[in-house]
C-alpha cells in the first residue's frame, strides 16, 4: 500500500488524459463558436497544478515527460507535442511558484499563460505539419476561447489536485517523516 500512495499522481493523470479524450468528445459542440474551436486541457491544468503546489519535487518533470509521450500516443499517435510541452509547463510551474505568492489568482494567471501559450505552440505545430489551415487570427481567437475553458477547468478542479500534490507526492516515501 505505501508504494501505491506514491504513484496516486501519476494514476491522476493518467485518468485526467482519459476524461480529457472523452469529455472533449462529448462537448465538442459546446466548445466551438463560429470558426473558432476550444481545446479541452485538463491534463496540463493537473500538471501546472501539481507543479505549483509540489514544487520543490523534481521528479515531477520525469512524471510529465512520461504522461506527455503516453498522451501523445493517445491523442495524436506521433510523439513530441505534449511530450516537450507538458514538462517545459512543469518546469514553468514549479519556477513559478517560487517567485510569485501563494495565491488562488496568480496561481490562475500563470495558468492561464501557459495554457495559451501552449495552445499556441500547439497550433504551430500543427500548422508546420501540416494538420490544421488555420490562420493566425482563428488561432488566436481559438487561444482565448480555450483561455476561458482552462479558467472554467481550473476554479472546478485545482482543489483536487492541489490536495493530491500535497498528499501524495510523487515518488516520495511520506513514511519516511512520521513518527
Amino acid at each position: 500500500m505505501r508504494i501505491f500512495k506514491q504513484w496516486v499522481v501519476a494514476i491522476a493523470l493518467y485518468v485526467a488524459m482519459i476524461l480529457d479524450g472523452c469529455l472533449a468528445a462529448v462537448l465538442h459542440q459546446t466548445m466551438s463558436y463560429g470558426n473558432s474551436r476550444a481545446s479541452l486541457l485538463l491534463l496540463p491544468i493537473a500538471v501546472m497544478v501539481v507543479a505549483f503546489e509540489d514544487d520543490r519535487n523534481a521528479k515531477e518533470v520525469w512524471l510529465a515527460l512520461a504522461a506527455g509521450v503516453i498522451a501523445d500516443l493517445y491523442f495524436y499517435g506521433i510523439v513530441g507535442v505534449y511530450a516537450v510541452g507538458l514538462p517545459v509547463m512543469s518546469a514553468f510551474g514549479r519556477w513559478y511558484s517560487r517567485v510569485f505568492p501563494e495565491l488562488f489568482i496568480f496561481r490562475l494567471i500563470g495558468l492561464l499563460l501557459m495554457t495559451s501559450a501552449f495552445s499556441a505552440y500547439v497550433w504551430l505545430i500543427f500548422r508546420l505539419i501540416g494538420w490544421t489551415q488555420a490562420s493566425l487570427g482563428q488561432a488566436g481567437m481559438s487561444i482565448l476561447y480555450t483561455a476561458g475553458w482552462s479558467a472554467l477547468l481550473t476554479v472546478l478542479t485545482y482543489w483536487i489536485w492541489a490536495k493530491l500534490a500535497r498528499n501524495y507526492p510523487f515518488l516520495v516515501d511520506l513514511d519516511n517523516y512520521r513518527y
